[in-house]
């Protein structure tokens, strides 16, 4: 007689990740198993913040996941991009404020947090080039242009130890979007290694308008 498969318990979360540097980084954090077993995370690589909206509609209509978050750059000032992904999450949902609880962000972009793991960093715009010396010089990667590669190679330098540094410093730039090097990663990092999961059920009463 074959074996029943066992049932998994865990809280099925989607992230859906702006582009190859958010969905790696994420991937590599997975790997490393710093966060709670209560979770599984489906991560869905987006390509471009344009893409966002429509990816976590069609995740939101399949109905298979508890959750569903999006890991993303805030872009430059004025933030048009970023605002238009707010926007389109809010009017979908029919919340005002549903973005705020499901957007993971970086100001100005995730290489940001992804840095932090290494030193002291702290980025003033989004450009590859721009910030290819001081990638360079946290990671030793010359040349940064975002190739599948060497995001990669980056994220393969990550390790348990360095979470624990980034983790120490992400927490100093909680901050609103709009501020200059800022994130609100630490309030999801501090959910994903948590047992608890109400923070799961707020959510969801929030968005079925329950709360």
């Amino acid at each position: 007689m074959p074996k029943i498969p066992p049932i998994d318990k865990k809280h099925k979360i989607c992230v859906i990740c702006e582009g190859y540097e958010d969905y790696y980084y994420f991937d590599r954090l997975l790997q490393l198993n710093v966060w709670n077993n209560n979770y599984k995370f489906f991560l869905i690589n987006a390509k471009s913040a344009s893409n966002i909206p429509a990816r976590f509609q069609d995740a939101y209509q399949n109905n298979i996941y508890e959750l569903i978050l999006i890991f993303c750059d805030t872009d430059k000032a004025p933030y048009r991009e970023y605002s238009k992904v707010k926007s389109k999450i809010n009017t979908f949902l029919n919340k005002q404020k549903a973005s705020e609880k499901l957007i993971i962000f970086a100001n100005p972009c995730t290489m940001q947090i992804i840095l932090l793991h290494f030193g002291n960093v702290s980025l003033k715009k989004q450009g590859k080039k721009t910030n290819s010396t001081e990638i360079e010089k946290w990671t030793g990667v010359q040349n940064y242009n975002a190739h599948e590669k060497q995001i990669k190679e980056i994220c393969g330098k990550i390790s348990q130890k360095s979470y624990q540094s980034m983790r120490k410093r992400v927490a100093n730039i909680n901050f609103p979007d709009t501020t200059s090097c800022s994130s609100n990663f630490i309030l999801f990092l501090e959910r994903f290694e948590a047992h608890d999961t109400k923070w799961i059920t707020d959510i969801q009463k929030y968005i079925s308008g329950k709360t």
